[in-house]
């Protein structure tokens, strides 16, 4: 007879507890596991673990540079938060580079030996090296202020300013170039001056630096500048005049009126001549002489308005009158020239093409 299999006996509470509380405990991946190891055995870390050991043994980064200064680690210092001037060089360094005071010293003494500097002078020197930086530039301003009370003594102890000989001379030469002038408008009044006061401001010849801003000297200049002027207008209009009584030929007139000067007798200034003798004629030399050849100068322009062939054609037929006029018989000839480079630099200043 068969006997039925004993069941198994059931597992007691306490038993059946800790089954349940081993079953809920977590349970270590692959990865986490460590494998059992011996004494001194080299320890395997993994990536996660080796980043974080990574960060754990760098050194914490330098605090941004503010203003200039950057942070050093002191002798002897317990924060190391010192700072010094960041040059670009340790301090040791600079040290090394920087001329010491004694080679300083060596070379300004070379230097005031080249420039035979006074013994006291030198004592001077010697003193000013080993002052403070705040002294030093107290000094130097001291010096400045000086040289200006010199300067202001010297300004006041020299004499009144008068024109040289070579600056009339000039006044002279350019005032007759200016009054023969193609591109003149006017003989008279402010014109034909304020030519020659841009001649003088341009080319300057031996005029003081910054004349023309010093009103009491530079009104010298300007009343000799038209004195020179009235001076030439009546020597021209005197030959003008002689010129008629004798009959002389227009190039003959024109080179006793240009002569010790740069000019050249072209045909421009002869038909220049020619119109002032003209008008001379016409009025006999009278008090209003200079005002007609004005007058006449404005109704050429006036008519030929901005065409530089009808004015051309206005002087050609004036010149021709006048050769048929006077020494009629000579035979002579104008060169067909053009101004030289002289008469040219003041045309264009006349005609204000060449600014001042």
């Amino acid at each position: 007879m068969a006997t039925s299999p004993t069941p198994a006996p059931h597992p007691s509470p306490a038993t059946i507890t800790g089954v349940l509380q081993t079953s809920l405990q977590p349970i270590p991946s692959l990865q986490s596991r460590r494998p059992l190891q011996r004494e001194g055995a080299f320890v395997f870390l993994s990536a996660a673990e080796q980043d974080m050991e990574d960060a754990m043994m760098r050194s914490s980064p330098p605090p941004e540079p503010v203003l200039g200064k950057r942070t050093r680690q002191a002798d002897g210092s317990a924060d190391g938060n010192d700072t010094e001037p960041d040059d670009g060089l340790p301090s040791t360094m600079q040290s090394q580079l920087l001329p010491s005071i004694s080679n300083v010293a060596s070379a300004t003494a070379r230097y005031v030996s080249k420039k035979k500097l006074r013994p006291e002078q030198r004592d001077e020197v010697d003193v000013f090296l080993l002052d403070t930086a705040l002294g030093r530039q107290a000094k130097l301003f001291a010096c400045i202020l000086s040289l200006e009370n010199k300067v202001d003594t010297f300004r006041s102890a020299a004499p009144p300013y008068q024109l040289s000989d070579e600056l009339k001379t000039n006044i002279t030469n350019y005032g007759i170039a200016v009054l023969l002038s193609v591109n003149v408008s006017a003989y008279k009044g402010n014109i034909p001056r304020n030519h020659v006061l841009d001649i003088l401001k341009k080319y300057r010849f031996d005029l003081p630096t910054g004349i023309e801003h010093d009103y009491a000297n530079w009104e010298k200049i300007s009343t000799f500048v038209g004195y020179s002027l009235t001076q030439t207008r009546a020597r021209v209009k005197k030959l003008i005049k002689d010129s008629i009584k004798t009959n002389t030929n227009i190039f003959s007139l024109a080179q006793v009126i240009v002569h010790s000067t740069p000019c050249r007798t072209t045909i421009q200034l002869c038909s220049r001549v020619a119109l002032m003798r003209q008008v001379h004629a016409e009025c006999n030399g009278g008090e209003k002489y200079w005002n007609l050849i004005d007058t006449r100068l404005e109704f050429i322009r006036t008519r030929a308005g901005s065409s530089a062939s009808k004015t051309a054609r206005a002087f050609n037929n004036i010149l021709k009158v006048d050769r048929a006029t006077y020494g009629a018989e000579e035979e002579y000839a104008i060169g067909d020239t053009i101004p030289d480079e002289w008469q040219q630099r003041v045309d264009d200043v006349v005609a204000g093409t060449d600014i001042v």
